[in-house]
């Protein structure tokens, strides 16, 4: 955050735009995960992603400068996930796109267990009621914290604090035979 929009005096253009950018650089990723973890695959969470930065792009004069940007970015591509699936009347894929991580080590048995290990830890997790998948991907996957959650869904840390819960309460009990 540049030091001018800090004590609240006018922002040039310029110094807004590079900013921006470097809340986009440092975001964009992990908004894409996001939003892929959302709609269910990579064409449609880019869709979201562009539109998330394109808005908070056309809102970015009237944004609350002392609000952290993570929770603020990730609202507004909750927001347009959630009117993306509304509109598309789409159910997400089973079966989320997502890397396998090995070591460089690992052979090709460790890496079809691992495989199949995450398959079933991310269907486990896709079959979650869609509040609970949300706080638990935004508290594990992405790190925000009880409060940020909060801001970003529009409920209480109370309630989050719950539903992480009940979602990793259920994930236990679902994923007991692999652990």
């Amino acid at each position: 955050m540049s030091v001018l929009s800090q004590v609240g005096a006018p922002v040039a253009p310029q110094a807004r735009e590079t900013e921006f950018d470097s809340y986009f650089k440092e975001y964009r990723v992990r908004v894409f995960h996001f939003a892929l973890q959302l709609v269910g695959n990579r064409e449609d969470a880019m869709d979201v992603t562009q539109e998330a930065f394109l808005k908070a792009h056309r809102n970015w004069s009237t944004r609350d400068a002392g609000r952290p940007f993570g929770p603020w970015i990730y609202a507004i591509a909750r927001n347009q996930a959630i009117d993306f699936l509304r509109k598309k009347a789409t159910r997400r894929e089973e079966d989320a796109e997502l890397p396998v991580t090995a070591s460089s080590a690992a052979g090709p048995e460790s890496l079809a267990v691992q495989g199949e290990l995450q398959a079933q830890v991310w269907q486990a997790i896709n079959q979650l009621n869609p509040q609970l998948r949300e706080a638990l991907v935004l508290r594990d996957l992405h790190g925000f914290a009880y409060k940020e959650i909060a801001q970003i869904t529009g409920s209480t840390a109370a309630a989050i604090n719950s539903r992480i819960h009940d979602a990793r309460e259920i994930l236990r009990h679902k994923l007991r035979r692999l652990l």
